[in-house]
Order: structure tokens, then C-alpha cells, then sequence
């Protein structure tokens, strides 16, 4: 279940909010098959899934290296809310303001 701080919330609809600011560090990545990359994000609120769209993958920050312990520092986010408990972000270059890579993850996926 997700979990999100409505403090930063902005309701644009029903269904559809835009979170302020997002500060959190990535637990899982998978790609999927459409270029995308599906992420579950978490801080000290909770955890929360999201989808970083191809683009950012591609041409932002990330095409550095995006790996699990990555801090993503991110505004006005689009969420996406399918029912009362599950939220999702939509996560796209407009978004993204700074990524924080570990030292130790580069260094690691280096070695490989």
C-alpha cells in the first residue's frame, strides 16, 4: 500500500493531485517494455510506486545511471490515484531537479 504526504498535495481532480516536492531514494527499478522504468520511491512519509518516462532515461540526469540508493529530488510531480490507497507518480524531465547518485553504487556497477 502506498502512502503519501497530503501536506504538499495540490488536488487537481478527482483523481489526479501534484505533489509540490519529492525528496526519495529509489528501492526497486524495473524496466518495462516500453522504454519506461517503473520505480517505487521512498522517505520518511512512506514508500510510493512511480513511472520515469523514457525521456528522462534517455536525455536527463538519469541517463547517468539509475540504480536502487539513487536520491531523486523532484517538483511538481503528477500523481495519479486509482482508488483512495494507491498513488502513483508520473515522473518526467519537466519534473526531475536533481539526482543524487552513490558513489559507492557507481563504483560497484563499474567493477561489473
Amino acid at each position: 500500500m502506498s502512502t503519501i504526504c497530503f501536506s504538499l498535495v495540490v488536488n487537481l481532480s478527482y483523481n489526479i493531485f501534484v505533489m509540490l516536492q519529492v525528496v526519495a531514494v529509489i528501492k526497486s527499478c524495473t524496466p518495462n517494455g516500453l522504454g519506461d522504468m517503473t520505480v517505487t520511491l521512498k522517505d520518511p512519509t512512506g514508500t510510493v510506486s512511480g513511472t520515469i518516462h523514457h525521456k528522462v532515461l534517455t536525455e536527463g540526469d538519469l541517463r547517468k545511471g539509475t540504480c536502487v540508493g539513487s536520491v531523486l529530488i523532484l517538483h511538481k510531480v503528477s500523481v495519479f490515484s486509482p482508488s483512495r490507497s494507491t498513488y502513483y507518480l508520473n515522473i518526467t524531465k519537466r519534473n526531475l531537479v536533481k539526482v543524487h547518485i552513490l558513489f559507492s553504487v557507481v563504483l560497484f556497477k563499474c567493477l561489473l
